[in-house]
């Protein structure tokens, strides 16, 4: 973080200073125990605990100031504020504003921190980039992300997540971008939004903090995006593969376990271009990150070595062998349009033996959770030899997927990820490849382990 002087946060903030106007902040944190040096401690009320309980602890671990929505007689200068979660991001946007360089806003139902991280690679090969952090793409993370822009930092590309309305608003607006990514329309938190209308609506916020003459990357294969495309009041470039009328296709493709090769055709050039991941989703993703390279004066072969660059990270569409089985481990989230997307990848591996859904259930869908599970069901049916399922929505997948043509002795149920694990090393032979794919909250990634424990 380039220094900025306490003055400086509270006229971003309007708020108020008690102490020296003139000390200089070089970092923010919310976390006591982790002060940067001449840091300012941000405290953050959450459900379990009030941050500013820990204000003594963060002077004595070095912070140089500290946020406050009270009076408070720590021994530094305090940023009087009226909410401090508001503060950060008013002072995120403020920092922003400090910063004359390409900002992208990625968000989407699905894909949207591969896309991220597509983008990043890309825009690496030319500049200096920052990006998220894992998945930092909330309230909180999005501005604590801001702040580690440097003098250096030539482009930045931030993820903005939400469960409800507003939420992108709120950030956008202080994160000020030039470019605004949305990878497509789901039905992710649709139990919150009311419909795939209303998801539509919450991520097209993100177009309200748009600089002027900024530009919105929309999937053109999405109906909800591309009806609206005359009516957003922004400029705007549209990706995909199955609308020939998108500014950004792609042809030729061919899908192996490893990668995706294909053609891309964005306005005037054609290039060929690879992507180390497995799915036809990952070409949309690819054309959402060419479009943004495009944006920022990126050439087609500085786009592809960075397409080639990209590897998917954590617990996001690894696909490996071991012990004699594929494994395909896809276990950070799911939600309906994922696990048909890991499902097709699944049906496209190149295998000896069976392929197993190992599936846990899926949060946030509210009135849409037994058909979203049905709907899921109903594709492994067509993707899948057999089913081993856990959580919430167990009963709704075997439902489904019965419905779809799958023998029912193909399909069970466990109550652990032990007994799960076990039924799997009964079950299976090698040669076999297995997706374990489930929402956060089941952590099917237990699952896995407990399966190649030896």
């Amino acid at each position: 973080m380039k220094p900025i002087t306490l003055a400086q946060a509270a006229e971003f903030t309007g708020g108020a200073v008690v102490g020296d106007a003139s000390a200089v902040i070089r970092g923010i944190s919310t976390d006591s125990r982790t002060i940067p040096a001449q840091g300012m401690y941000l405290p953050i009320i959450g459900e379990r605990f009030d941050g500013h309980d820990f204000i003594a602890s963060a002077v004595q671990n070095g912070a140089a100031a500290v946020v406050s929505d009270r009076d408070v007689d720590c021994g530094v200068p305090v940023l009087r504020v009226e909410d401090t979660r508001c503060a950060l991001l008013a002072l995120a946007g403020g920092y922003r504003s400090l910063f004359d360089i390409p900002v992208v806003g990625v968000t989407g139902s699905v894909g949207k921190t591969t896309t991220k991280e597509m983008i990043a690679s890309v825009l690496s090969q030319k500049l200096e980039t920052l990006y998220t952090q894992g998945n930092l793409n909330n309230e909180i993370g999005m501005p604590l992300t801001v702040f580690r822009m440097e003098e250096s930092t030539q482009a930045a590309v931030l993820e903005m997540g939400m469960n409800h309305f507003g939420e992108i608003s709120r950030m956008t607006v202080q994160a000020q971008p030039t470019i605004g990514v949305i990878t497509n329309i789901g039905t992710s938190h649709i139990e919150y939004l009311g419909s795939r209308e209303g998801i539509c609506k919450a991520k097209l916020e993100l177009l309200e903090g748009l600089r002027e003459g900024g530009t919105a990357v929309l999937c053109g294969d999405e109906p909800l995006l591309w009806d609206k495309r005359d009516a957003l009041g922004v400029n705007t470039v549209y990706f995909g593969i199955d609308n020939p009328q998108a500014q950004i296709t792609a042809s030729n493709l061919v899908l192996s376990d490893e990668k995706v090769t294909f053609t891309v055709h964005a306005f005037d050039q054609t290039f060929d271009a690879v992507v180390y991941a497995a799915g036809r989703h990952n070409v949309l993703n690819a054309l959402a990150a060419t479009a943004v390279g495009l944006l920022c004066g990126l050439s087609t072969e500085e786009i592809a070595a960075g397409l080639a660059a990209f590897r998917s990270v954590g617990m996001r569409q690894r696909i490996y062998q071991e012990d004699g089985f594929t494994i395909f481990a896809d276990c950070y989230n799911a939600s309906p349009d994922s696990v048909e997307a890991s499902l097709a990848v699944l049906r496209d591996l190149k295998v000896e033996g069976r392929r197993i859904a190992v599936l846990g259930g899926m949060r946030e869908l509210g009135d849409y959770t037994r058909e979203g599970h049905m709907r899921c069901g109903r594709c492994a049916a067509q993707c899948a030899d057999a089913m081993y399922l856990y959580g919430d929505g167990a009963e709704s997948y075997r439902e489904g997927a019965i419905e779809g043509g799958m023998d029912a002795q193909c399909i069970h149920i466990f109550d652990s990820h032990e007994t799960l694990a076990a039924a799997l090393k009964a079950d299976t032979k090698q040669g076999d490849a297995l997706l374990f794919k489930g929402s956060r909250y089941w952590a099917m990634e237990k699952s896995l382990e407990a399966f190649l424990k030896k």
